[in-house]
Order: C-alpha cells, then sequence, then structure tokens
C-alpha cells in the first residue's frame, strides 16, 4: 500500500496534539517524576487525578494523571480544534463515515468529542481549556528539564497505513516515513503533523494498538542534561532507558525516561520547522536510518503501554528490528 496522501481540504480543523491521559498506581511518585525531573507545573490535584502543563502553556493541561489499581493505561490522545464549530463539524464527519462518536464530561475542558481512530486507539477532540498563566519568564520556578509544551504521541499499529489515512484524510501531513528498503512504497512508519514541526502523532509496525511514547519540547539540550542530572539526585536513574542521542528524522537530540509506571516519555529540543506546501515527505530505510546514533535497546523496540480495553492485533507485516544488542553482539 503506499504512502496515504493529504487531503488538503478537511472536513474540520485540528490545530495540534494537545493531551493525554494514563492511570497510574501511585500519584505521589508520578507527580513527583513529572514535576522534578520533567519540569511540569501543577494544574490542578484532588479526587485521584492530577493535571499538568508546560511552562510555556496557556491550556489547563496536557498530561492528565488518574490513580488506578492494576496495570497502567492509555485512556486517550487528545486533541485541539481551533474553534468550538469545528467539534460540530467533526461530528457529522464521523456520523457520515459510519463511526460511533459521543460527547464525554471532560474535568477543565469545554465540550469534548470521543471515538475511536483507524486502528482503535480512543481519541478526543476539544476546542477549549480554561487559561493557566505561563511560567517560561519565572526562572525560579522553574525544575528539572523546564518542559515547555506537549509535542507529540508515538504509537505503535498492526497496519499503518490504515493507521496513517484516517489521519492524513483529517488534514494531516506526512514529514517522514519509514520503508524496509529503498524502492519499497509500503510504508512501515509514518510521522505526521498539524501544527509547524514534524510530528503530533506518530506511528510504527508493531503489535497494536499501544501507546509507546509521548513528547514534551525543552529550550534546549542543556535542559535535557539538567533532567538527568535532576533524576540522579532525587532516585530517578534507572528510569533513564535511552540516550542523550540524536534521531536521524528531525535530525533533534532526545532523552527517553520511563515513569515510575512505565509510561515512556520522551524530552527533545525544539525540532525543525515544516509549514510550506513544497515540504514534501522524506523517506528513510534501514540503510539511511541512523546518524551517528546507536539503535535503541529492545525494550524501547517492544514494551509500550496498553490502551484500555482495545485488544491487540499482529502487524500485517513484520518489519526487521535492529536493536542495540543486536549491534552490541555484531550480529545483523
Amino acid at each position: 500500500m503506499p504512502v496515504p496522501q493529504t487531503n488538503f481540504s478537511p472536513p474540520f480543523n485540528i490545530t495540534r496534539a494537545s493531551h493525554i491521559v494514563l492511570t497510574v498506581r501511585d500519584l505521589a511518585a508520578s507527580k513527583s517524576f513529572y514535576t522534578e525531573v520533567i519540569g511540569l507545573e501543577v494544574s490542578h490535584e484532588g479526587d485521584g487525578a492530577l493535571y499538568l502543563r508546560g511552562i510555556e502553556e496557556t491550556c489547563h493541561h496536557s498530561l492528565v494523571l488518574h490513580e488506578a489499581p492494576g496495570t497502567p493505561v492509555c485512556e486517550a490522545m487528545g486533541f485541539r480544534v481551533f474553534r468550538d464549530d469545528d467539534l460540530d463539524l467533526a461530528k457529522r464527519h464521523f456520523d457520515a463515515a459510519g463511526i460511533e462518536t459521543r460527547w464525554i464530561e471532560r474535568p477543565f475542558q469545554g465540550r469534548t468529542l470521543a471515538l475511536r481512530d483507524g486502528v482503535g486507539i480512543p481519541i478526543e477532540f476539544c476546542a477549549s481549556m480554561p487559561t493557566q498563566p505561563r511560567l517560561h519568564d519565572k526562572p525560579h520556578l522553574q525544575r528539572g528539564a523546564a518542559a515547555l509544551r506537549y509535542d507529540h504521541v508515538q504509537c505503535l499499529a498492526h497496519d499503518v497505513t490504515i493507521a496513517g489515512r484516517f489521519y492524513t484524510d483529517l488534514g494531516f501531513r506526512i514529514s517522514d516515513y519509514f520503508v524496509d528498503k529503498p524502492d519499497d512504497d509500503d510504508p512501515l512508519g509514518l510521522f505526521m503533523f498539524r501544527k509547524n514541526n514534524p510530528h503530533d502523532v506518530v506511528f510504527l509496525t508493531r503489535p497494536g494498538p499501544q501507546m509507546h511514547h509521548f513528547g514534551y519540547i525543552v529550550a534546549d539540550v542543556d535542559h535535557l542534561f539538567r533532567a538527568l542530572d535532576t533524576a540522579g539526585a532525587i532516585g530517578f536513574e534507572r528510569n533513564l532507558e535511552r540516550g542523550p542521542g540524536r534521531h536521524g528524522q528531525g535530525h533533534v537530540f532526545y532523552v527517553y525516561f520511563r515513569d515510575p509506571d512505565g509510561h515512556r516519555v520522551e524530552i527533545l529540543p525544539p525540532p525543525i520547522q515544516i509549514i510550506d506546501i513544497d515540504d514534501a515527505p522524506v523517506g528513510w530505510h534501514s540503510g539511511n536510518r541512523f546518524t551517528w546514533d546507536l539503535p535503541p535497546p529492545k525494550k524501547w523496540l517492544h514494551e509500550a503501554t496498553l490502551f484500555r480495553d482495545t485488544p491487540l492485533r499482529e502487524p500485517r507485516i513484520v518489519p526487521k528490528l535492529y536493536s542495540l544488542e543486536d549491534y552490541l553482539s555484531g550480529g545483523k
């Protein structure tokens, strides 16, 4: 199947990936990790829930944590639309497409429309949240990485073409795509965006759907090391999973942590901008995937967070994955 093509006249206006909702077993431990290491700000805490935002964000929250027993899961991925009217346009579009939707109540959000995307991931759209003061000019209040803003979410899917077509039909553009060999046209990975950088939502071929990680932008590389130093100083040194390193696609530095419940979070400096219509998708394959960076460890390749009440499906194509362990053992 070829790489999906973007609908440049979408049925409603999505502006960006805006938030993610997770369950955790120990809210206090999660609060310590996300405020002290990642550097998020608490907007509200109570009734077994924690609402956090980046220091540049005026929206009430970009990360919601619900304390719950059992295996931690991702409850929903959230996207913002530009105006409240876009929610009605979205409802009509999905109704016409035969996709079930429902209006839900979310604290600190305006009207919220919930549904599942093309591969069954629970997603929600909202147009408004209560505003909070930005803290980017309050250095005395900033901690750890001082994460600026929520950037993207990366998921695993059994068929990235199906996953991608759902979003390209809604106006998402493709910045990068992965294939196995240079002459393949069947994508194994898609990076898609609505704002002006390479990713709002990413899909890689694996058993899915699963939430692989979500990412926050930090000011610069120094803030990556500040997060690492903070993690080591307060007992989260074992939560580092990968990095510091540099990705091929986007050419951006990164650090990946696992939070106290195993959810994976990436911090990265501001990536390249992609705005103009002639910024075409860039193809990657096994021969050009890395720069000087090492391959990822096996757990980064295979471990992820389940979505609530969402069964896994095996991929249509089984990708050939090359891990750090393979590299160190001299394997191919």
